[in-house]
């Protein structure tokens, strides 16, 4: 009876995440996801309460899985002892948060691109307002002395890095190419942030990793 409990619980799943993908939250039917699946909608409401519960059920252990790695790579860079160390911690929570994104990338495209309606469309701003609060501490640490930097600045900045990785789950970008991407883009931050801290030098970008397909 498990076994068969979870053949259905899986077709059923399978046939919610091509609702969700195709047609967003807001215009998925519970009845295609029955006629797809092979699941009354009775016994939808039953395992997961709702529509919303269904929702969630796909996408909350990726959720939980990001923000887990985000923090310990938020706190790790929090806790440098230096600029040297922290601009490491970052690197690799970038390339951890890429990595992470690409294997449950199904489940990313839900919460970014068609979790409107549910309490998902606002991981998004989760995720950049504790960037913020990072770098509110960052360029209070680091920048030179009587550089001031606006805490309006430090939101838009952080919101936009936080699009970047909208962007390539928007647009179903490779792997790799992300990569490359986001390679470019931390060497443009550097670039910024060097200049609006007033400092001279970051540490050199670390060498791209090789992925092979």
């Amino acid at each position: 009876m498990r076994k068969e409990s979870a053949g259905v619980t899986e077709a059923l799943l399978k046939s919610a995440q091509l609702e969700f993908l195709t047609h967003g939250f807001h215009d998925a039917s519970l009845r295609r996801i029955s006629a797809g699946s092979g699941v009354s909608t009775n016994s939808i409401y039953t395992r997961f309460g709702d529509k919303e519960g269904l929702f969630e059920a796909i996408v909350k252990p990726a959720a939980d899985g990001l923000m887990d790695i985000y923090m310990h790579s938020v706190n790790e860079a929090a806790e440098g002892i230096d600029i040297d160390e922290a601009v490491d911690s970052g690197n690799e929570g970038t390339d951890e948060v890429l990595d992470y994104v690409y294997e449950h990338f199904t489940a990313f495209k839900l919460i970014f691109c068609r979790s409107a309606g549910t309490s998902y469309e606002h991981f998004f701003d989760k995720l950049a307002g504790i960037e913020e609060e990072y770098y509110k501490e960052f360029a209070k640490k680091y920048a030179a002395p009587g550089v001031h930097i606006s805490d309006f600045f430090i939101h838009v900045m952080c919101r936009t890095g936080w699009q970047y990785i909208y962007e390539i789950v928007s647009h179903d970008l490779p792997h790799e190419e992300a990569v490359d991407f986001m390679k470019n883009i931390r060497r443009y931050f550097y670039a910024g942030w060097q200049n609006v801290l007033g400092i001279e030098v970051l540490k050199k970008e670390p060498e791209k990793k090789n992925y092979k397909d």
